[in-house]
């Protein structure tokens, strides 16, 4: 995508593959300076693996490098207008899908983010999910 506004554009590309009991899943993204479609870092890469355990449960861990990594910005924050010296940072995270019963699922995640510029951070999340 290219964002007018920002002079800049982001390109992303996806894939997953059934290796074994799971999924390998594949990401990279390169953004050519803070835009509408990605403002994270300059390029990242993630890989994950999703294990489908039993009938009912899967398990994916993920991992995801970033470089010259600004983080998120929030409603209240400025976001750089380029990735100069920014620093790269490394995230790691687990999530854990149940299916309870059909078509009402539990999922818990959670994920720890080590930025060269800044303080690392656990974060994560339960969800009860009733699909109709």
């Amino acid at each position: 995508g290219w964002d007018v506004d920002n002079e800049d554009g982001a390109v992303r590309a996806m894939g997953t593959v059934d290796i074994g009991p799971g999924t390998l899943g594949l990401a990279a993204v390169y953004s050519s300076g803070p835009n509408s479609y990605y403002s994270t870092a300059e390029w990242a890469v993630a890989a994950e693996y999703a294990i489908k355990a039993t009938d009912k449960l899967k398990i994916t861990p993920g991992v995801q490098y970033y470089a010259n990594y600004i983080g998120g910005a929030s409603a209240f924050e400025t976001v750089p207008t380029d990735y100069d010296g920014a620093g790269d940072a490394w995230k790691v995270g687990l999530t854990v899908d149940y299916q309870i019963v059909d078509n009402f699922y539990a999922k818990a995640s959670v994920q720890y983010l080590d930025p060269d510029d800044g303080d690392d951070s656990t974060t994560g999340y339960f969800r009860l999910q009733r699909s109709f």
